[in-house]
Order: structure tokens, then C-alpha cells, then sequence
């Protein structure tokens, strides 16, 4: 069993706001770490986290502007601007067979 651990620390002027930092623990059976280069103009595609029937945590950096759909979402999606971060915890992401839990489309115009 893997302990997935995130300290979050929230400031304005320099002055944590009040209830922080927080730290979350989260045990988990199972973990995947991935690098992933996406084409632009290629569509939505499956992030690899295939190995995983659920996803109770997600942490994705994006150095492009991407567009991520979970749980099997077939519209919209939430925009990372190049630079963004997602982070999801004690989230019960399971799409259910031949339905990807999560996908990714480069919308930045380059790889």
C-alpha cells in the first residue's frame, strides 16, 4: 500500500489564509506515475492510467495548454493553460469498462 501525502499551503500577502496549510494523506493499493508528450490537433485520447480500475487521486502538470475529460466525459473539459496544475484527491474517478477515466487533448497548437 502506497501513502500519497500533499501539503497545501495558500497565501495572500505573503499571509497564509486562515485553516492553512492542510495536509492530506491518502492510502492507496495501487499507484501510476507517467510522462506523456500528446500531439496537438489529435483529439481526445486515454491518459495511461490503464493499470488503474479507479482513481482516487490525480496530479497533472502541463507544460502546453490541454483540455482533460474524467469519468468519462464527452464534452467540454477543464482548460490547463501551459504552466497549469490539476490536483484531485479523495475523488472516486471509475468510469466502468471501455470508458476512459481520464482523457487528454493538446489544444495548445504544438507538442
Amino acid at each position: 500500500m502506497s501513502t500519497f501525502k500533499v501539503t497545501v499551503n495558500v497565501e495572500l500577502d505573503s499571509r497564509s489564509l486562515p485553516g492553512y496549510p492542510k495536509i492530506r494523506r491518502l492510502e492507496v493499493d495501487e499507484n501510476q506515475q507517467f510522462k506523456y508528450e500528446k500531439a496537438t490537433g489529435a483529439g481526445f485520447t486515454a491518459i495511461p492510467l490503464d493499470q488503474l480500475a479507479e482513481i482516487q487521486a490525480l496530479l497533472l502538470e502541463s507544460d502546453q495548454q490541454v483540455t482533460v475529460r474524467l469519468d468519462g466525459q464527452t464534452d467540454a473539459g477543464i482548460v490547463l493553460n501551459a504552466g497549469g496544475l490539476l490536483l484531485l484527491l479523495d475523488v472516486d474517478i471509475d468510469a466502468g469498462a471501455g470508458t476512459s477515466n481520464a482523457s487528454l487533448e493538446n489544444t495548445s497548437g504544438s507538442t
